[in-house]
């Protein structure tokens, strides 16, 4: 029971620190004004421990979390949801997540998609912007995310990780 009030409270905490994160990223944790992509980063190590479904949940939860806070017509649910699909699957089948080099892989990978998404969705909701000034900074604007993302990722996903098998 004691065990279970623990995991509630990991959970609680980290979804409340992901908005502070998002909103008050220090400078030092940014290129050029671009912060990690803390959805990549909080999601990853808890679809690494729980199964699809209870990943798939929470992916979604989180997503509509994250929309809710940002003002655009796109959303982060579809490809959190495959993301958390995605991990969730290979946390299954790799039970020991040792390597802070895995960690980071997975959140470059997961950003990228994220950002992809993100920049399709756009691309397919407003037509006017289909000219190449948008695609240059949007280039520059994924490349910053993911470089920053799978820096930051090792440490707060992995924190993350110790601090649920201690629980």
């Amino acid at each position: 029971m004691a065990n279970n009030n623990k995991n509630k409270l990991l959970i609680l905490l980290i979804i409340i620190s992901l908005q502070a994160c998002t909103i008050i990223s220090p400078n030092w944790l940014k290129i050029n004004g671009i912060s990690p992509c803390w959805p990549v980063i909080l999601l990853l190590p808890f679809s690494l421990k729980n199964r699809p479904w209870k990943a798939a949940i929470a992916s979604i939860l989180l997503g509509i979390f994250i929309d809710a806070f940002t003002i655009s017509d796109v959303s982060y649910i579809p490809s959190l949801f495959l993301l958390s699909l995605i991990w969730s699957v290979y946390g299954l089948h790799n039970k020991k997540i040792q390597l802070y080099l895995n960690i980071g892989l997975m959140a470059i990978f997961g950003t990228a998609l994220v950002g992809l998404s993100i920049w399709v969705q756009k691309i397919i909701l407003y037509n006017v912007l289909r000219n190449n000034w948008f695609h240059s900074w949007s280039i520059y604007v994924l490349i910053s995310e993911v470089i920053i993302t799978g820096l930051v990722a090792p440490f707060f996903s992995s924190w993350i990780l110790f601090a649920s098998n201690k629980n």
